[in-house]
């Protein structure tokens, strides 16, 4: 069987979903499910799908000799200590795929996704951002958070860092990055020129819905409900769905009744004086970042 070899690797909030489904439909693209598997990172335990490689391999049982790329796309190998080292000890040969985006911009939605997988309960961006030093030292850390380091907004947002970590191990002709604007703004190109980093051939993809908006839940009560099902009630609906021949997993049950308690929210602006208070916390790391990827960044500074 092929094993993985090219990895979406980050960062969150910057397209990659949208990507990894574009990708799931090419004729020649095998991609796991869940696209989140984060098995690599092995400093983010309570996030990883598959504890051995065995459990991950078996992500991978469909695989068909059609499958010229065999992937996954794990939003945290960028951020993690560990997952970049331990993709290239499996595979040295992979090709990696940096999606990026203004970290202004991408810790705040970040954070909305947070509330949604029920990691954070600090409703107000401004205030979880002020929360950050105290939840350093253990505190005002959510109950149902499962990596505190997540919290961190500052560290996930330094995205220059991470770029320079993720280069001293994989050689940059191995890495596509993709920055989330021109993404968003000729879908098509960067689609095609993914496929030719992966050494593709077209599919002809013509139609590039809008997928993974940002949402909220109607009912929060619902929405930790369906993020932390007791795992009794897990076990139980597995019996039944056993003794009566139901196919869906109580997992997938729980996307259906999260998607069904979810709707679309638009963003309110952040507060003039903090967006350039936060710009300025990341001027640095972002002109570390535009050495790194050798791309005129300016914009992303004074951007308002």
């Amino acid at each position: 069987m092929k094993k993985p070899n090219f990895f979406i690797v980050g960062a969150p909030k910057c397209g990659t979903t949208a990507l990894s489904e574009y990708l799931r439909g090419h004729p020649n693209v095998f991609f796991s499910q869940p696209k989140e598997p984060h098995f690599f990172a092995t400093d983010f335990p309570n996030h990883r799908a598959a504890s051995t490689l065995e459990e991950y391999m078996t992500l991978f049982h469909e695989v068909r000799p059609n499958h010229l790329r065999v992937g996954e796309g794990s939003v945290w190998y960028l951020y993690s200590r560990d997952a970049v080292r331990n993709i290239y000890a499996y595979n040295p040969n992979a090709k990696l795929i940096v999606m990026l985006r203004n970290p202004v911009d991408m810790v705040y939605s970040l954070h909305s996704q947070a509330l949604i997988s029920i990691d954070e309960d600090e409703k107000d961006f401004e205030r979880a951002w002020n929360l950050q030093e105290l939840r350093k030292s253990g505190k005002r850390i959510p109950k149902k958070c499962r990596t505190p380091a997540m919290l961190q907004y500052r560290d996930v947002g330094k995205l220059g860092a991470q770029m320079e970590r993720l280069l001293e191990v994989f050689p940059k002709e191995q890495v596509k990055v993709i920055l989330f604007e021109n993404f968003v703004s000729d879908t098509k190109a960067v689609y095609e020129d993914v496929l030719s980093f992966l050494g593709l051939d077209s599919d002809g993809r013509k139609l590039f819905p809008r997928i993974n908006e940002n949402k909220q839940y109607r009912m929060r009560l619902l929405g930790q409900f369906t993020q932390c099902p007791p795992e009794g009630l897990l076990r139980a609906y597995g019996y039944v769905k056993d003794r009566v021949g139901i196919k869906n997993s109580g997992h997938l049950l729980m996307q259906i009744l999260r998607k069904a308690n979810s709707v679309f929210r638009v963003r309110e602006p952040l507060r003039v004086e903090f967006r350039r208070t936060l710009t300025k916390d990341f001027e640095q790391d972002i002109r570390i970042l535009e050495r790194i990827i050798d791309r005129d960044l300016s914009y992303w500074v004074t951007q308002e």
